[in-house]
């Protein structure tokens, strides 16, 4: 069930965009000491008049940010490339059903029970695969 009512949909984007960048979210509040550290340094130095100025500035380039990072494919992106180089086809469940597969096939192919030759061929043949991808899949750049 979604949300029928427009604010409750904007909402949910926002929420969406906050949560595709929370990991940012939280470095930056580090950056709120070093805002904190900053305004504190303007005012001991008589520059006051610039806080609010500097906290408005940074306020509107971390929601400028949000957007552009997660509207601008930035984070679709850094997901993709994320599962492309994480997940492979050598896990062990992987593994298994790949070579049920690949057996299930050829005898239904050969319409007979494999010999134990072709089992074992077909172990072999996977078994190299598996440690061709087992580390994950090179990306082009």
């Amino acid at each position: 069930m979604t949300a029928e009512r427009w604010w409750v949909r904007l909402a949910a984007r926002w929420l969406a965009r906050v949560d595709g960048v929370s990991g940012m979210i939280r470095l930056a509040m580090l950056g709120l000491t070093g805002i904190s550290t900053a305004t504190l340094t303007l005012r001991q130095y008589g520059h006051g008049e610039y806080a609010w100025p500097l906290i408005a500035v940074v306020s509107a380039g971390t929601l400028l940010f949000t957007y552009l990072y997660t509207e601008g494919g930035v984070w679709n992106q850094m997901a993709r490339d994320r599962q492309d180089l994480s997940s492979n086809f050598a896990g062990p469940s992987m593994r298994m059903n790949n070579e049920l597969l690949a057996r299930g096939i050829l005898a239904a192919q050969e319409k007979r029970e494999l010999a134990e030759g072709e089992r074992q061929a077909i172990k072999r043949e996977l078994d190299d695969a598996f440690q061709e991808y087992r580390d994950g899949l090179e990306l082009e750049s």
